[in-house]
């Protein structure tokens, strides 16, 4: 099976100042930390070139899932993300590698933000979620779906308080 389902959400700020604010460190360990309350969040690697900004994240994210699911991913799920931000189309591109189940558990998208006018943007978020697994799979990819629509609606909260607290709406 495969989901595929979008997530948008619109800011107070210019497409510029979402992705400067999207790859900031500061910005990004408070939020997953404070905003979003993962036990865990760290950067393994970042790598910015002319070209693109390349970065790899691990995440112990704050779930709520059914007992079924719990017991296919584990007590100490986690995530590898990897991102890659193509500085020409203005694209992320993204996949999320489990910590668990690597070879059946699948999360990927893209990302883009469109300008609104009057330095608002809109956030678009693509995602594909597969889970090949017999008889739970679907669980799997509506649990996916439902956990990360909870956390990117979060996100778009403390990103709001963000660019208020750091004098940054409608830059």
């Amino acid at each position: 099976m495969t989901k595929k389902f979008t997530i948008t959400h619109e800011f107070d700020c210019t497409p510029e100042t979402y992705w400067r604010l999207n790859f900031d460190a500061e910005m990004n360990t408070t939020m997953y930390r404070d905003g979003l309350s993962f036990p865990e969040y760290r950067v393994e690697e970042f790598k910015e070139t002319d070209a693109e900004i390349f970065r790899r994240t691990v995440a112990t994210p704050k779930m709520d899932v059914p007992g079924a699911v719990q017991k296919i991913i584990g007590s100490n799920f986690r995530y590898t993300e990897e991102t890659r931000f193509n500085k020409a189309t203005k694209v992320a591109v993204f996949k999320g590698i489990p910590s668990t189940q690597a070879e059946k558990l699948k999360t990927d998208g893209t990302m883009r933000v469109e300008a609104l006018g009057g330095n608002r943007c809109k956030r678009i978020v693509d995602f594909t979620v597969e889970a090949k697994i017999m008889l739970v799979g679907g669980v799997l990819e509506d649990t996916a779906e439902d956990n990360l629509r909870k956390s990117y609606s979060k996100n778009a909260t403390f990103f709001a308080q963000w660019l208020n607290d750091k004098g940054l709406k409608g830059t």
